[in-house]
């Protein structure tokens, strides 16, 4: 869901306007805030924001939306004349509705200037901290150096920092990361183990976590030990 200021809806045309548009998408939470809210108590609040521009007092909205505008929330403004006033819409945070317009409308451009401030996609990594796992690369980086792996080790360390917190039995390991009953036994496990470690912990950092008589967990950065 996805929380969305009010600024300026305190008549009864603006909130029969906010109805619809709530009406229209479930997912949004529609919140009423004052018209000289902080641009940083927008940026830790809500990922949107509407501006009904008549509700804004003599200031005008001008203000306000280049608040949330530069405070990184997309936001769109209905204006009651096809006037700007000071409002600089070739801003992408920014889109604009005059008056009349339909709570259909305001939705789509909602979209589009939320849609435009969604972050990349990202790529397929494992993040812990300052350890990082580029799945596509099969690299492994810590603190912004590479960790020189095998390809066990780097299978290991990437199944366990999959699953972080959960403890897997050696017997559990072998059979996920080597796919068969290794030769070697269990042991090769506990070997792989003290390797990894030896290339990722130190002082700072303890991520691969001894479970006595049961196997090994990954602990995240800041975890708790058990």
């Amino acid at each position: 869901m996805s929380s969305i200021a009010l600024l300026g809806f305190s008549d009864s045309e603006s909130e029969r306007l906010a109805a619809g548009i709530g009406a229209l998408d479930s997912s949004l939470k529609l919140m009423p805030f004052t018209a000289d809210t902080r641009k940083d108590e927008l940026a830790s609040s809500v990922e949107g924001a509407l501006v009904w521009g008549p509700g804004t007092g003599l200031a005008g909205p001008s203000g306000i939306v280049h608040a949330a505008a530069d405070a990184g929330v997309p936001v769109v403004v209905i204006l009651p004349v096809t006037a700007l006033d000071g409002i600089s819409a070739e801003r992408e945070e920014i889109e604009v509705c005059f008056l009349p317009c339909s709570p259909e409308e305001v939705s789509i451009r909602l979209n589009l200037a939320m849609s435009r401030q969604a972050p990349a996609e990202e790529e397929n990594m494992i993040v812990h901290g300052e350890l990082v796992i580029d799945c596509d690369r099969y690299e492994v980086t810590l603190k912004g150096r590479k960790v020189d792996l095998t390809y066990k080790e780097y299978e290991l360390l990437k199944y366990l920092a999959s699953n972080p917190g959960r403890v897997f039995s050696r017997e559990a390991l072998l059979r996920s990361v080597w796919e068969y009953d290794y030769f070697g036994g269990t042991r090769t496990v506990d070997v792989h183990v003290r390797r990894l470690r030896s290339k990722i912990d130190d002082v700072s950092y303890h991520f691969i976590e001894t479970q006595w008589n049961v196997g090994y967990r990954f602990r995240t950065p800041g975890g708790s030990a058990q």
